[in-house]
């Protein structure tokens, strides 16, 4: 199959820039006669159509943004990405999906083509900067060379833009502090991976809290086997088994919702009753929360937010504002049934 010619091929052989290329397809009148028809030939004998977007490239901007993350697959990725798309349209511009597998580094290639097809930024989201995933130093620097770079991830000293994100420690202490308050003093962590920069980082803060209250930090309690409810299912499966009835925790928080709908299955499926046996609280509030029985108890990392801030960010760096700064957003605890809020403070053995 021959290979379809660009508005760079037509450039390179009449021997001008893009913009010119762009001009005479634009039949703009500051072209000369001379020109126009240097190139008109050359475009006449490729059959050349121009894309949507390379008609932009007159004034520098495709109004296309790209989005670099794992899928939409996981709802929470998806609710960034739709919030991503129709913040940007929103502002007249569009997002182009660009997935990337969880161990699957950042390729040249795609640095190269996203490059080539000069979007006006890029937004890297959903876990794509916790990974420490090889490639992706060297792709920022790079696409800071011809376009800004957002983030909606944790921070990270080594990586030079605009980062969005959320208090990874305040979302572990907020569930805590609210399970001692109700008298759980044995309190599990369990899902996510300990060798991912935003689970130690929840980890971290879960760890600081148990301290700060005086309560115990049991090996045991915690267990870290992925982001899925079938993780949930296995780590409650393999904590509670390996454990005598009297110290089996009171109350368990999950990495996240799905983590915490496979845990829920679990305990059922244990004989336990939920919350009057086991206390537990989720993270990321969504959308089936209120509809589980009990109705979970979770933290809201507020993405959309972050993400809206994110798209706002990178056309404003656009326009010549900064280039690198970072904004955090607070957390918030939706206390629903599944806590054992409703029934009070409980002296737990």
């Amino acid at each position: 199959m021959q290979k379809k010619v660009t508005i760079y091929d037509i450039a390179r052989e009449a021997g001008v820039s893009t913009a010119t290329v762009t001009r005479v397809v634009a039949g703009h009148p500051s072209v000369k006669a001379a020109t126009r028809e240097k190139v008109q030939r050359v475009i006449d004998a490729h059959a050349y159509s121009p894309s949507a977007s390379a008609q932009h490239l007159e004034g520098g901007q495709t109004r296309t943004l790209a989005m670099i993350m794992p899928g939409v697959q996981n709802p929470y990725f998806a609710r960034i990405y739709a919030t991503a798309y129709a913040e940007a349209q929103a502002h007249g511009y569009y997002v182009w999906l660009f997935q990337i597998g969880e161990h699957n580094p950042i390729s040249g290639e795609l640095v190269d083509e996203l490059i080539r097809r000069r979007m006006d930024g890029v937004l890297f989201a959903g876990g794509i900067w916790s990974t420490r995933r090889s490639g992706l130093a060297e792709a920022v620097a790079r696409f800071r060379h011809h376009m800004p770079v957002a983030v909606v991830c944790p921070p990270s000293m080594e990586l030079d833009c605009i980062c969005i994100h959320s208090d990874l420690v305040s979302c572990s202490r907020l569930p805590v502090r609210h399970l001692h308050a109700l008298g759980h003093r044995r309190i599990a962590y369990i899902g996510g991976s300990m060798q991912l920069e935003d689970t130690s980082r929840r980890g971290e803060g879960f760890l600081e809290e148990l301290r700060a209250l005086g309560l115990a930090d049991d090996p045991a309690y915690h267990v870290d086997t992925g982001f899925d409810a079938e993780g949930g299912e296995r780590a409650v499966l393999r904590m509670l088994s390996g454990l005598p009835r009297k110290r089996w925790p009171t109350a368990i928080i999950a990495f996240n919702d799905q983590v915490a709908l496979g845990a829920m299955r679990q305990l059922k499926q244990m004989g336990l009753r939920l919350p009057e046996d086991m206390a537990i609280i989720g993270c990321d509030n969504q959308f089936f929360c209120p509809y589980v029985d009990p109705a979970l108890t979770t933290v809201d990392l507020h993405p959309e937010e972050m993400t809206r801030s994110a798209v706002r960010e990178l056309l404003v760096a656009r326009e010549g504002g900064a280039q690198s700064l970072t904004l955090m957003r607070e957390a918030s605890l939706i206390v629903r049934e599944s806590c054992g809020t409703a029934l009070g403070y409980r002296h737990l053995g």
